[in-house]
């Protein structure tokens, strides 16, 4: 009897010893330290490096960053960072083309969508679309929540076309970016 006692007792401190690794190894961990999506949300038709040419407009997406600020005005709030875009884009059509921010959308994952920031590491892409055979070129700035992985710019140069640019944030969220 003695020898079934101390098997047991042992066996329940074997137990024992496992769920208390289990609990301890579980402490600090919460929904919001859950893996955030690595998959750029929706359809995407190029990522970083490649060009779309749709609906009059010829687009490259050729940079992508992300830092906390520009500079002394240029914070993003606590918790967020800014993602930095860099385009060119040309008027391959015969009409006008529109480049005006409300037009080029960050979406995330989950449904929402970054903020539009003047805020640019270099000169930011203009309001208005180039000319027809014209390019402009330059910076387009969301402001997001830290932890955002990937993310799909949805650019309509005309109303019945759309251009999707998958983006995967870069693990360097830069404190501040100069150029």
């Amino acid at each position: 009897m003695t020898r079934f006692r101390i098997r047991r007792r042992a066996l329940v401190g074997v137990v024992l010893g496992f769920v208390l690794t289990a609990a301890l190894a579980a402490c600090g961990e919460s929904e919001a330290d859950a893996p955030v999506a690595a998959d750029p949300p929706g359809p995407v038709d190029a990522q970083v490096g490649g060009t779309v040419d749709r609906g009059g407009a010829n687009i490259t997406l050729t940079e992508v960053g992300a830092t906390r600020s520009f500079g002394s005005f240029d914070n993003a709030e606590p918790g967020f960072m800014f993602i930095s875009a860099y385009f060119k884009v040309q008027n391959s059509g015969t009409g006008s083309i529109n480049l005006d921010p409300e037009v080029m959308t960050l979406e995330l994952a989950g449904g929402g969508t970054g903020i539009a920031r003047q805020a640019a590491p270099a000169a930011r892409l203009a309001n208005a679309g180039p000319a027809p055979g014209a390019e402009e070129r330059g910076w387009r700035s969301w402001e997001v929540p830290e932890g955002t992985r990937a993310a799909t710019i949805s650019y309509k140069p005309t109303a019945d076309t759309e251009i999707r640019f998958g983006v995967i944030v870069p693990t360097e969220i830069r404190e501040r970016w100069r150029v």
